[in-house]
Parts: C-alpha cells; sequence; structure tokens
C-alpha cells in the first residue's frame, strides 16, 4: 500500500475529519471516473491532500476547497511542484465563482452531504458529482420506488441525474475510523427533462414530509387549492397510494402539471 501521511494532525470530531491515506485504494476508484487531461476538476474537502494528488496525475487542473487551516503548512508543501493544483481555504458552500463545466469529486463531513449535493445538482456549471456519502445516504441517493430507502432525496436527485454507487468503502481505509461504512456515488447530471425547479421541489419535499399518507391527503397539504384527485388521475398516480410508491418520472409529470397553475398566478 502507498500512504501519504499528515504528520502530528490531530483531527477534529466537529469538522467530521476522517481521512483516506490509501493512494492505491484512492486510484482504484479515480480509475472508474475517466478523468482526463482536458478536464477542470472542483476537489471539497481537500484533507491531507492524499486524493488531491491522484487527481492531480489525471486532471488538467484541480481546485481544491479546505476550511481547515491547520492544513495550510503541510498542504503548500505536498502541492509543491503540482502547477495545475490551486488551493483554496475557502467554505465550498459559499463560493460561486466557478469555472464552466467542471467536475466535483468531494469526500466531505457527512453532516454537510445533502447541501453539497443540492448546491451542485442546481450548479449548472457542474456536469457531474462523485462524492463520498455514508452508506445509507448511498442507498437512499440511488433507491427505487418501493424500497424503504425511497424518499425526497431520491426523487430529487434521480430527476436530474443518473445515479450510481461505484464503490464501497469500508470503515477501516479511513484514520481515525469512523462507526459507520461509506460508498463513492456518481451523480451524472441529464438534461433530457424538462424539470420546473420551484414546483417540483416544494411537491417532493412536501409530500415526502406526508409520506404515510396517500397520494391524495399528502397532495392535497402541498397544493390546497387545486383539484387534487383529478390533477393526480391526470397525471398518472393512484390517488390512494403512498409518495414513496410514485416514479421519478410521475412526480416530474405531477410538477410540470402543476407548474402551469403557479405560471398563471
Amino acid at each position: 500500500m502507498a500512504y501519504l501521511f499528515v504528520k502530528d494532525f490531530r483531527t477534529k470530531k466537529s469538522l467530521g475529519q476522517n481521512f483516506i491515506y490509501d493512494t492505491n485504494f484512492l486510484e482504484s476508484i479515480l480509475d472508474k471516473l475517466n478523468i482526463s487531461k482536458t478536464d477542470t476538476v472542483i476537489e471539497i474537502g481537500t484533507g491531507p491532500g492524499t486524493l488531491t494528488v491522484c487527481i492531480a496525475k489525471r486532471a488538467r487542473s484541480v481546485i481544491t476547497y479546505e476550511i481547515d487551516k491547520r492544513l495550510e503548512d503541510t498542504l503548500n508543501q505536498q502541492f509543491a511542484g503540482l502547477k495545475n493544483v490551486q488551493l483554496v481555504f475557502k467554505d465550498a458552500l459559499e463560493v460561486t465563482d466557478f469555472p464552466p463545466d467542471f467536475l466535483l469529486v468531494a469526500n466531505i463531513p457527512y453532516y454537510i452531504t445533502t447541501p453539497i449535493i443540492l448546491k451542485f445538482l442546481s450548479e449548472p456549471r457542474c456536469r457531474e458529482i462523485c462524492i463520498l456519502v455514508q452508506d445509507e445516504v448511498a442507498r437512499r441517493i440511488v433507491a427505487k420506488p418501493g424500497t424503504k430507502d425511497y424518499g425526497a432525496l431520491s426523487v430529487t436527485v434521480q430527476a436530474r441525474a443518473d445515479c450510481k454507487i461505484i464503490r464501497a468503502v469500508p470503515r477501516g481505509i479511513f484514520r481515525p475510523v469512523p462507526k459507520v461504512d461509506s460508498a463513492f456515488v456518481t451523480i451524472k447530471k441529464v438534461q433530457a427533462r424538462q424539470v420546473p425547479l420551484d414546483t417540483f421541489d416544494t411537491l417532493v419535499k412536501g409530500m415526502f414530509a406526508a409520506r404515510r399518507k396517500t397520494c391524495l391527503n399528502a397532495l392535497k397539504q402541498v397544493m390546497p387549492e387545486q383539484e387534487t384527485e383529478k390533477v393526480l388521475v391526470e397525471c398518472g398516480i393512484d390517488p390512494t397510494c403512498r409518495p414513496e410508491q410514485v416514479t421519478v418520472e410521475k412526480f416530474v409529470k405531477l410538477s410540470q402539471y402543476l407548474s402551469q397553475f403557479d405560471n398563471k398566478k
């Protein structure tokens, strides 16, 4: 195994710092991403820079974001001689000036997983998200209708992208070792669907907040002014089924139908 260690560094639990030092393992993940010499990669969560170095060997340029300035000296040494790496100490959730057509790669604290995914799903310059997440979250992202993991996150992501778990990541590969296993997920954006995002996001969030109710009653809570039963039938949805049984395609169709009324207001 090949390792790059950050010497005498104490990780902060409050920052969710769990690092992967095994470059062979990281290379095996990057092999599945097909990063080319023409690609710009945004990395979130530089950590010890191990993954950054691996990406830099494959990409045209890497812009990597880290919030822990204690790592600055180590990372400057780590990236010495790598002219295609730009290190930025800033919260990526606050950044807006991204380059065009970039690929996102992230090993981030689990507590900001969903905000990061939603931010970059809505970022038109990002074409693909490759992210290390808790195993439970990975299952939710790729879940199919009718399963226990299928929910608002599944529908929100799958309406905009093709999602795939490309590698299970056992907890023992991290230092320090977390309490859960992880998985590496790719979220590749698709342009085919015309999704009215404001209506869609309100609809999905509201209906899954009432996921134990029938779709008829759940939709009444979200859109009380609409003839809910008629709307559901028009969109091919059984009013007596539950939100977790509705496919992504039908959620998209329902949002398209309802957006007609929103646009007339």
